[in-house]
């Protein structure tokens, strides 16, 4: 008697087990859509980095003696200057 009462103990146990996964696995089925699009949206800041930085530290370093319409105008030269070196940055 006790052997069978084991095994519905671990039969129960098992059952749960069962449930908590699934609920495990439904509940993240809709993070693989949120990771797949924040990989992609990682993947363009990557992209984007170097030219990024470029302009940050080219305003950083030059433009501090500068107003701010020739900051601005420093600044469409340097990407006008990246664009035809092929150098990506964020608009």
């Amino acid at each position: 008697m006790k052997e069978k009462q084991d095994l519905q103990d671990d039969a129960q146990a098992c059952r749960r087990k069962m449930a908590n996964a699934t609920a495990l696995i439904d509940g993240l089925g809709g993070e693989k859509v949120r990771w797949t699009d924040s990989s992609a949206g990682f993947q363009t800041q990557i992209k984007h980095l170097v030219g990024d930085v470029l302009l940050s530290t080219g305003f950083l370093s030059y433009s501090g003696p500068f107003n701010q319409e020739y900051r601005s105008l420093l600044q469409e030269l340097w990407k006008k200057e990246m664009e035809d070196k092929l150098i990506p940055f964020s608009p």
